[in-house]
């Protein structure tokens, strides 16, 4: 997409009036050209992708609760489930029940028929909290079944426990598609046959890390938790079926016989649970991989209404919303920072803020996740499942291999809370290899350049978001206050 010009409200700033604003600096970029967006107007950063406006229409059937068939094979009619159908939109059947924690031995069991599983369709059941939601949700301990279509062997649904500690920390056991490799579990036909399941957590398990099990007909399955979780903690205040909230497709199962803490649940009549969009249809359009990266006259990030708003998918074909800059090298030092707020994400997703090469990124259009883009320098909001999100430095020079990310750093949540940050890189650190240096509120975390990292170089002439080139699924981020080094250039390339 072309870049859009219009009047873009700026300032370029030196170490005086960024010591005026009494906003946080690096003495290497102190004396550089600094460039601010307070975002109270549309800046028309340039866009790159797919993007929401593309995308198709989908409808989102949600159609689930109590019903007085007998699919699932209980003992007497009465039964919950229904129609459940991804979406980033949460849906809930639930009811109340006495808290529970992670230092609770916690059991639910029953029996389930899957009708039919589309590729790409879940539904989980079991404990969450009032305030659950997203996939890996928080305060969750559940029966996933994840359906898949597939043209060689038929539908068929896999079973997984998931458990998701009040951290967005995720475990589980039980696997498809290499989730949770060492517990894999059995493909199951989605043919309405029902089959009997149980999910298990014992905080004394493994030698008290905790352990999670999980056992359909006659089969059981074993994991335990990252060490830390379980001290992290949870809390469980509902029980009852959600919908798994990343984009996909439905499936239709029913559920009964169900016993929870080995009290068996009365569905012979309608149990009055409560319903929260689990009966509804609506158009959607928020679907892997179509962005939506916009202005938004809002002010999540803290600041004065009027900020950016990205939606942005983990998805191998290139993706950004950037504003255009005079090029900056490695030779230079380099400053940002702003506001930010993280509201929600799905489990294996990320984002990078920071500075790019835009041919660089939109030529990047090899899958391979071990060639990633070239030419950038950025903060990575990204981690594994059982972390959830980094905040973390990374780079690529303009030679393939030659890059770098930090591993680990602060940890952010997708709680919507207001933060500041920082990237500083001065071209004089770690003796002239160069060091970049994020920072989250007042949490630090550092990474040295390479050796041969500045004789490869890297060219940069856009600063924004983008995402990252390995499949996965979506975070939601506003920023805001926004300075950094470049000099505006009023056109892209």
């Amino acid at each position: 997409m072309a870049y859009m010009s219009s009047p873009i409200r700026l300032m370029i700033v030196g170490a005086c009036f960024r010591a005026a604003l009494g906003l946080a600096g690096s003495a290497a970029a102190a004396d550089e050209e600094l460039r601010l967006h307070r975002f109270d107007t549309d800046p028309n950063w340039e866009l790159f992708g797919q993007t929401t406006s593309g995308a198709p229409v989908r409808l989102i059937v949600q159609d689930f609760g109590w019903r007085p068939t007998n699919k699932a094979g209980g003992a007497a009619p009465g039964e919950i489930g229904g129609v459940i159908s991804r979406s980033l939109t949460r849906a809930v059947y639930w009811m109340p029940i006495p808290h529970k924690t992670l230092n609770d031995k916690l059991t639910i069991s029953g029996r389930f028929a899957v009708v039919r599983s589309g590729n790409g369709s879940a539904m989980h059941f079991g404990f969450f909290h009032e305030t659950s939601s997203g996939w890996r949700t928080p305060n969750s301990l559940v029966f996933r079944l994840s359906g898949e279509d597939k043209e060689r062997r038929g539908q068929y649904s896999w079973a997984l426990a998931d458990l998701g500690n009040r951290n967005w920390k995720a475990d589980g056991v039980g696997a498809f598609d290499g989730i949770y490799q060492t517990t894999k579990t059995e493909p199951i036909k989605s043919d309405g046959k029902p089959h009997d399941f149980a999910v298990a957590y014992d905080p004394d398990g493994a030698n008290g890390l905790g352990e999670i099990s999980i056992t359909i007909d006659t089969k059981t399955w074993k994991n335990a938790l990252e060490p830390g979780h379980k001290e992290e903690g949870a809390v469980f205040n509902r029980l009852g079926l959600m919908n798994l909230q990343v984009s996909g497709v439905d499936m239709e199962v029913y559920l009964d016989d169900i016993r929870v803490n080995g009290e068996l649940l009365d569905f012979s009549k309608d149990p009055g649970w409560e319903g929260i969009g689990n009966k509804t249809r609506f158009e959607d359009r928020d679907l892997r991989p179509w962005h939506d990266l916009r202005w938004s006259n809002t002010s999540h990030a803290g600041g004065e209404p009027g900020e950016i708003a990205i939606t942005m998918w983990r998805d191998e074909r290139p993706a950004y919303f950037a504003a255009p800059i005079a090029t900056v090298t490695l030779d230079q030092p380099l400053h940002a920072e702003g506001r930010l707020a993280f509201t929600a994400a799905g489990s294996d997703s990320g984002v990078c803020l920071g500075w790019f090469n835009a041919d660089s990124k939109r030529n990047k259009l090899d899958p391979d996740v071990q060639n990633p883009a070239l030419n950038f320098l950025a903060i990575a909001i990204e981690g594994p499942s059982r972390i959830g999100h980094y905040f973390r430095p990374m780079y690529s020079t303009s030679v393939k291999g030659i890059r770098a990310d930090a591993g680990s750093g602060p940890i952010i949540r997708p709680d919507g809370k207001h933060r500041r940050w920082s990237i500083d890189y001065d071209p004089a650190a770690a003796g002239g290899k160069g060091q970049i240096t994020v920072t989250l509120d007042d949490q630090k975390v550092a990474l040295e350049l390479k050796p041969d990292a500045r004789k490869a170089g890297a060219t940069f002439d856009r600063f924004g978001l983008f995402n990252i080139q390995s499949g996965g699924h979506y975070v939601k981020v506003f920023i805001d206050d926004v300075k950094y080094t470049g000099s505006y250039t009023g056109s892209a390339k």
